[in-house]
């Protein structure tokens, strides 16, 4: 009996079709649905349709004529990116209160309560190095892949911190 390791969620549905697209030549939703499948996750079309769209998966033609889906490159929608990393810049600015290394670790302190944002801000900027991001009330951490990268990273998000906002933050 095989165990499940993928949840139902919206998110780790993403995740699945992010990875089969990114390593098949898929051509049609009925194809990807079928791949789901046999991961263990059914999915209708009209909810595929809509993950495909949330994805911004687009059909092109590959060489040699046959179509399958793609996801844009994270390098082409430098808009998100560039937001992702002002949130970043704005929270550890408001939240970020110590940064402490423990091996390939960072523990991030907060206020109360305010963990969840800062986690997230941190998710969204998708840094290089950081392989997961797990959040309590007041406590951040992160695990990066090795101790030099989570050092660097800590340094990074403390720098951040001490920064001033900007003319345009301010006037926000």
């Amino acid at each position: 009996m095989s165990v499940k390791t993928t949840p139902t969620t919206r998110a780790a549905r993403h995740s699945v079709i992010t990875e089969i697209i990114s390593s098949n030549q898929i051509a049609s939703q009925e194809a990807l649905r079928l791949e789901l499948l046999e991961r263990g996750i059914v999915v209708t079309q009209a909810t595929l349709s809509r993950d495909l769209d949330d994805l911004r998966a687009t059909k092109v033609r590959f060489p040699g004529g046959r179509q399958g889906y793609v996801l844009p490159n994270p390098d082409d929608v430098p808009d998100a990116t560039i937001a992702a990393r002002d949130y970043l810049e704005r929270w550890c600015r408001d939240l970020l209160l110590t940064a402490q290394v423990a091996f390939n670790q960072v523990v991030l302190r907060t206020p109360p309560g305010a963990a969840q944002i800062l986690a997230a801000s941190v998710d969204r900027a998708v840094i290089d190095g950081v392989l997961g991001c797990i959040a309590g009330d007041d406590t951040v951490l992160l695990i990066t892949n090795s101790g030099e990268r989570a050092q660097s990273l800590a340094t990074y998000l403390l720098n951040i911190a001490e920064q001033r906002p900007s003319e345009k933050e301010k006037n926000a």
